[in-house]
């Protein structure tokens, strides 16, 4: 399935319905491109608001590559929750026509081009233009891990609703949230 998503304030999310994890509790550090945990994952621009290209697959197994110019951001376990997928930007959220089988869990793979150069020609050559367009675009791919687990077995990322903690249950001294 490929779609536009309008990208404002460099963020976009992607969340499963029936996570309990909101998009905008994830990390916005300036560390990583992407933040994941249970059912729903926070995307960030090196580019302001912009539309860019975003395409969601399930395939059996891991691609090892996906096009020219595309680089794998990362992966991460994802839980598919309720099976509808919801993509989430500033100001307005809907449910996008890609399913994932329900209670299941998969490994998703983050692809993106175009991301490390787009704030360079966001305030380059497409200074003046809008929409801006063209800056990156994201191919996401969910791979099937399991379809038994569900998302509260899956192992957190820390957010500001579920913060890391030690093996004593301790929030870590350098924990900032």
């Amino acid at each position: 399935m490929m779609t536009t998503v309008h990208i404002e304030r460099s963020l976009f999310g992607l969340t499963a319905e029936g996570s309990p994890v909101l998009w905008t509790d994830l990390p916005m550090g300036p560390t990583g491109a992407v933040h994941v945990a249970d059912g729903t994952a926070l995307f960030i621009s090196n580019a302001q608001e912009h539309d860019a290209t975003l395409t969601l697959q399930v395939n059996s197994l891991t691609s090892e590559s996906v096009g020219e110019g595309f680089v794998l951001v990362g992966s991460w376990p994802f839980s598919s929750c309720l099976g509808t997928l919801v993509l989430n930007t500033v100001n307005a959220a809907g449910s996008i026509e890609f399913r994932l089988a329900p209670d299941s869990v998969y490994t998703m793979h983050v692809w993106r081009k175009g991301g490390e150069s787009a704030q360079e020609r966001f305030y380059g050559d497409l200074g003046g233009v809008t929409p801006k367009t063209g800056l990156e675009d994201y191919l996401i791919e969910f791979v099937p891990t399991s379809s038994t687990q569900t998302y509260a077995t899956i192992p957190r990322t820390q957010s500001r609703s579920h913060p890391p903690v030690d093996e004593t249950g301790q929030r870590p001294a350098n924990w900032m949230g």
